[in-house]
């Protein structure tokens, strides 16, 4: 899949936005309570017909029954029952601080209503909302600076955002809010829409066809469409229900279809991808369709309310996010299981000591339930602390020498920059003396064709071979006085290492283990070290006689040359040779053409194109030996190098060259390929708006500044994935034992320095990434 970097700027307006909508629906939702007092007009005069929430407070009475069915209301909010428009449209008091009614009995009375009066309205239409609300704004915030760069992360977000925003706005909208009306329906067709956008980009990711609606992007137009229908509705109230038929006719109608395409696909490609997605979608319904729709219907007493079975559908994104991210975003399945263990180990705890205090103290059942609940919940979050703490101490953790896996790197980071067998085995026992404070140890080496011992200590006692014959490689034995291992075993050595210790020392199981793994290290790496030397005691011989090139030198070297071959080839097959296959045919067709005016036409559009091919042709000629490299120098090469990239790119590209003089014409050919190649990169792959490169001379050599804005990358995954631009580079570079260190990030650029020094005696180039 193509990575894709989430702008900023898309981010950080989309959350602005988010979090002053959020915020401002919330407060509407909160400024005075929802009541939902339904009313009927009966000979001019407002009655309440329907109270629908009466909800108690702590064992005592709210405000809302001093409430009848039947009751006159005379005002509300201070405002006359027949001054309040939108009764004419909605025959319900939606919020009020104040109602003044008139009982049956001719009485007056003023009741005043606050949150406490309808609780369940204040948890469901803002205490919930509210939660939510954080929830997204830390999930998505979370999945920006994680995962931004999959290009899927954006549509998640997005359609997280608009599920926020369509639920925390039901308190505004049931108030017939008209912004918190806007917000609901639109978000609630958007986030539809959305989700359809996700959809196509997940099947691309699939490598799925996409057989429905083809431009997705035109179906933005319809949440477009929904917001204009509200303001509408501002003129003429009246069209109120019917603008909620229709958003509800849409966004079923959007559901449904994405139902379909779910399930189409499936039986079309069996993938199980999509199967899980599907279930993601439909299994927040069912607790809405089994615990209210149903029991509505059958026995018209639902078990649950629609308001509560509905938090269910706020899953939906997040099951998403689960599903789609939860490879790359974490290890689903290994927080799963550390859970599991740490329950696990929490319950049994929890249960010992539950079985002790009822057994020793006379504590009831509930307190004692109370009292292992709290210790489950706690021993679960003091494991968490505790892993926390000692992945922090991880260095110094159970030893006063430091952590042994943090020790044994440090060791094997060492050992790494020796070149030299003889040289490893040095280093390797003077950090096994400095690591286990030991004084006697030594690496014994038995030579097969002379059947003598080399030992690096003379003062260290040599064990009978014969009894040490069977050991294998990292196997280590206590044996007299000595602890012994074998290191390495070839055809033409035999190494082992030995520490006496005499009795007076004693290897912890930690230490033990720590030289174990150091000796496996130790024999890969000696394996390794004589190949490498072999191969360079070899090139030394051919450089000091004519003996010619071996046969693995010459293998090589061919392979390298079919592969450049290869790349020429297709490049070629590619451009000019279907430019010549097109003239051609279009030649073909001239003969069997009568007009001649018509001839000369063609004729002439051949020419251009023919003239064309030829410049392509010679561009890829100047490419594989430039002339004014030969000609007229380097400097006058590469400003012409420059002229067409700049006319070829899309980036701003800034250069500064210092004449060099240098007594290897050869270096020439590697600068002006090295430029060459970072500067196609740059265009192919960075999406840079600027390209700076300098190139300058120091003390004996040059050294080359490549850097540009662009995207950048990963680059131990570049190095992996042996591209072809960047491991040319890597062979020039090194051919000349120069240097190059890389610098970059996803998303921060890149920058490259290469330096070479003409008659360098260094026989090594280092690699930096950061």
């Amino acid at each position: 899949m193509v990575l894709k970097i989430i702008k900023a700027n898309w981010f950080w307006g989309f959350i602005t936005t988010y979090v002053i909508l959020g915020i401002y629906l919330l407060y509407i939702a909160y400024a005075n309570p929802y009541l939902g007092i339904k009313l009927e007009e009966i000979n001019g005069q407002w009655r309440i017909s329907d109270i629908s929430y009466s909800e108690t407070r702590d064992g005592s009475s709210s405000n809302m029954i001093y409430l009848s069915e039947g009751d006159v209301v005379l005002s509300v909010n201070n405002i006359l029952i027949q001054d309040i428009p939108e009764l004419q449209h909605d025959n319900r008091i939606r919020e009020a601080t104040e109602i003044v009614v008139k009982k049956p009995d001719g009485n007056e009375l003023i009741i005043n209503f606050d949150h406490s009066d309808v609780p369940k309205q204040f948890y469901m239409l803002f205490l919930f909302p509210s939660a939510y609300f954080l929830l997204t704004l830390v999930t998505t915030t979370y999945l920006y600076y994680l995962k931004r760069h999959i290009a899927l992360t954006k549509f998640l977000i997005s359609f997280l955002l608009s599920v926020s925003l369509a639920y925390i706005s039901i308190g505004a909208s049931g108030k017939t809010n008209i912004i918190g009306l806007i917000i609901n329906s639109s978000c609630m067709v958007l986030c539809l829409v959305i989700l359809l956008h996700f959809l196509k980009a997940y099947f691309s990711y699939l490598k799925i066809e996409w057989i429905f609606v083809k431009h997705i992007k035109t179906l933005y137009i319809l949440p477009v469409c929904v917001t204009f229908f509200r303001f509408i509705q501002i003129m003429y109230p009246g069209l109120g229900k019917v603008n909620a038929i229709l958003i509800l006719c849409l966004f079923l109608l959007l559901l449904l279809y994405i139902f379909y395409t779910l399930i189409w696909s499936y039986i079309e490609y069996r993938v199980s991808q999509l199967k899980l997605t599907f279930f993601g979608l439909v299994l927040p319904f069912l607790p809405s369709v089994f615990l209210y729709v149903l029991p509505e219907i059958l026995v018209n007493s639902p078990i649950f309310t629609a308001d509560i079975c509905a938090l269910f559908l706020l899953l939906i994104p997040f099951n998403l996010i689960f599903m789609q991210l939860t490879d790359r975003l974490f290890d689903i399945m290994y927080h799963i299981t550390r859970f599991r263990y740490y329950s696990t180990i929490s319950l049994f705890f929890s249960f010992w000591l539950i079985t002790g205090l009822y057994l020793i103290y006379d504590i009831s059942l509930t307190k004692l339930f109370l009292t292992a609940l709290f210790v489950f919940l706690s021993s679960i979050v003091f494991l968490y602390i505790k892993e926390k703490i000692d992945y922090s101490g991880r260095k110094i953790l159970f030893s006063t020498k430091g952590n042994n896996i943090h020790k044994l790197y440090q060791t094997i980071d060492k050992i790494g920059h020796s070149h030299r067998v003889e040289q490893m085995l040095q280093m390797l026992t003077n950090e096994i003396i400095a690591y286990l404070e030991v004084k006697e140890v030594a690496v014994i080496t038995y030579g097969y064709e002379t059947e003598t011992i080399v030992s690096t200590n003379n003062n260290v006692s040599v064990p009978c071979i014969a009894s040490i014959q069977q050991l294998d490689v990292g196997e280590i034995t206590k044996k007299d006085g000595s602890y012994i291992a074998l290191l390495h075993n070839d055809k033409d050595y035999k190494r082992w290492l030995i520490i006496n210790h005499n009795q007076t020392i004693r290897l912890k199981v930690e230490e033990l283990l720590w030289l174990e793994l150091l000796l496996t290290y130790a024999n890969s790496f000696i394996e390794s070290t004589k190949i490498i030397e072999e191969l360079i005691d070899e090139l030394h011989q051919i450089q000091q006689t004519d003996v010619s090139e071996p046969t693995w030198l010459k293998k090589l070297v061919w392979v390298r040359v079919e592969d450049e071959k290869f790349q020429l080839a297709q490049e070629l097959h590619d451009t000019i040779l279907q430019e010549h296959l097109h003239i051609a045919r279009q030649v073909d067709g001239l003969k069997y053409e009568k007009e001649t005016l018509t001839i000369k036409a063609k004729l002439k559009s051949l020419h251009e194109q023919m003239i064309l091919s030829i410049n392509n042709l010679r561009s890829y000629c100047e490419t594989l030996k430039p002339p004014l490299l030969t000609n007229i120098g380097l400097n006058a090469a590469l400003e012409r190098l420059f002229e067409q990239t700049a006319n070829r790119a899309k980036f701003k590209l800034t250069t500064k060259l210092n004449r060099l003089y240098l007594e290897d014409d050869q270096l020439n050919l590697v600068i002006y390929r090295i430029v060459q190649e970072l500067l196609n990169n740059a265009i192919k792959h960075s999406q840079a708006e600027s390209v700076q490169l300098y190139l300058q001379e120091i003390d004996d050599g040059f050294e080359l500044i490549y850097r540009d804005n662009g995207i950048g990358c990963n680059v131990s995954e570049v190095w992996r994935s042996d591209s072809m631009g960047l491991q040319g580079i890597l062979d020039r570079v090194d051919a000349f034992n120069g240097q190059i260190m890389i610098d970059s990030n996803m998303n921060e650029g890149m920058s490259i320095h290469i330096k070479i020094i003409e008659r360098s005696d260094v026989l090594d180039f280092s690699i930096n990434s950061g």
